[in-house]
């Protein structure tokens, strides 16, 4: 069986499966307390007892538990889990014992724009995450479907309330995101295919060009980052851009009030709001609302302090625990995210759990005159697997623009190609700049939110 398995195939399957759960999904949306509070506890018994059954790593750490009968209100006995704890022992945490750190890293280091499978079976993710620190994940062809549909349902819910499911017609949707397949966001344009017919333009694009696939599209769904989709709605307000879409969803950043306005002022509508993270936790807010209702069915959220202990609803959380309930082959139990969250009282049309969302903000970068998504930094240090913590610092200097990299890393780092990587990046982007790369011990962290800004842009445009 070879380690790398070509796209063709699962992508059709992994579409095909899109269609088939899609309904399931938009029938859990008016899900009551009761109802998912029953599918809750018998997914996460079937979590426990796979985890302390397959995995060293949790057979250890839940080896007191006794897995039979799990149900929600045991999840505080368990220990919390942090990223570096996986990464640290990530072969261990793995279900499937044919999975490795060595071999999960060699496949991302040679993922393009296009998903390949990992052992026939897996998609490889990495992710820099609201806190910088780099991890890596596998997501069955199956699964990576299932996520799809979750991140999508609600829009899909109004989408096809009029024509039905599937709809009888594709559906032309642009996706400004992220450049590689390593993003989880990639992937979900190919499993897409089944329904829509995708325009996919990666945020790392010469910002015209984005602009020109776009009105060669014409797109009815318009979907990507807030701060690309805020500056696409400039370039509509200045009739640079001409499209008009009926829908639009941001993902992966804060969407701030600046942002609306300008999405507003060049299209005439507010966007939706969708928040999906590479660990399995997705949420949608509606539009002109900054309130999102996660999919509980899929995982849970604790909302904690600084001591991981619980805080009430209304007050702001340190950051948050997540249990993935579909994850089986890396299982994420109690595992620490550092977005920082409000939980809000429960609705009355359904019982998932609601937040409002801080954080997961990232500025954008202005080299010499040139506006550049912190993607294109983040993408190329991405695939440097000793690379566990980064800051990007922009300066003017009399030859131009200077990139700074502070880099903490887990062993041994070429430094030079690092640079080399980045710059190449850049300048595929637009931007020129000088790029030094050195490696520190630690990144001083923000001491009121406890994250580290992961660019400072100190160069005027």
């Amino acid at each position: 069986m070879s380690p790398r398995t070509a796209s063709a195939t699962w992508i059709e399957q992994a579409a095909a499966q899109f269609v088939t759960v899609m309904p399931q999904h938009v029938e859990r949306l008016s899900w009551d307390s009761w109802r998912l509070r029953a599918h809750q506890d018998t997914a996460l018994a079937n979590l426990v007892r796979t985890a302390s059954s397959w995995s060293p790593f949790h057979r250890r750490r839940l080896a007191k538990i006794n897995a039979e009968g799990f149900t929600l209100d045991r999840l505080a006995e368990l220990p919390v889990m942090t990223k570096q704890d996986m990464m640290t022992e990530l072969d261990d945490v793995f279900t499937d014992r044919r999975l490795t750190r060595g071999l999960v890293e060699r496949h991302l280091a040679g993922v393009g724009e296009e998903p390949e499978l990992l052992l026939d079976h897996y998609i490889t993710l990495a992710s820099g995450g609201s806190s910088g620190t780099r991890g890596v994940f596998v997501l069955s062809h199956e699964g990576i479907a299932d996520f799809t549909a979750a991140v999508l349902r609600a829009g899909m819910a109004q989408v096809t309330a009029t024509t039905g499911w599937p709809p009888p017609f594709p559906i032309p949707v642009a996706m400004v995101m992220a450049p590689s397949a390593v993003h989880a966001t990639r992937s979900m344009t190919r499993v897409l295919s089944s329904i829509a017919t995708i325009t996919y333009a990666p945020v790392t694009l010469h910002f015209e060009e984005i602009v020109a696939r776009l009105n060669r599209a014409r797109p009815a769904v318009l979907v990507g980052y807030p701060s690309v989709l805020a500056r696409l709605g400039d370039a509509a307000t200045a009739n640079l851009l001409k499209i008009e879409p009926k829908m639009m969803l941001t993902t992966a950043e804060q969407l701030l009030p600046d942002h609306v306005e300008r999405m507003v002022a060049g299209f005439g509508i507010r966007p939706g709001n969708s928040y999906g993270s590479t660990e399995g936790l997705t949420g949608t807010a509606p539009p002109g609302s900054d309130e999102f209702t996660f999919a509980s069915d899929r995982a849970i959220i604790e909302f904690v302090d600084a001591d991981d202990e619980p805080v009430p609803a209304g007050t702001i959380a340190h950051h948050v625990l997540v249990t993935n309930l579909t994850s089986h082959a890396q299982p994420l139990i109690r595992y620490r995210m550092d977005d920082s969250m409000t939980e809000l009282p429960p609705a009355s049309e359904h019982g998932h759990q609601r937040a409002t969302v801080n954080g997961r903000n990232d500025e954008l970068l202005t080299i010499d005159g040139i506006t550049v998504h912190p993607l294109t930094v983040r993408s190329a240090l991405l695939r440097h697997q000793t690379i566990s913590e980064y800051q990007a610092r922009v300066t003017a200097v009399p030859t131009g623009s200077q990139i700074e990299l502070a880099l903490v890393t887990s062993g041994p780092a070429d430094i030079t190609r690092v640079e080399s990587d980045v710059t190449a990046a850049l300048a595929a982007a637009g931007a020129t700049a000088r790029v030094t790369a050195t490696e520190v011990d630690v990144l001083e962290r923000d001491p009121a939110t406890g994250k580290v800004p992961r660019f400072i842009n100190t160069a005027a445009g």
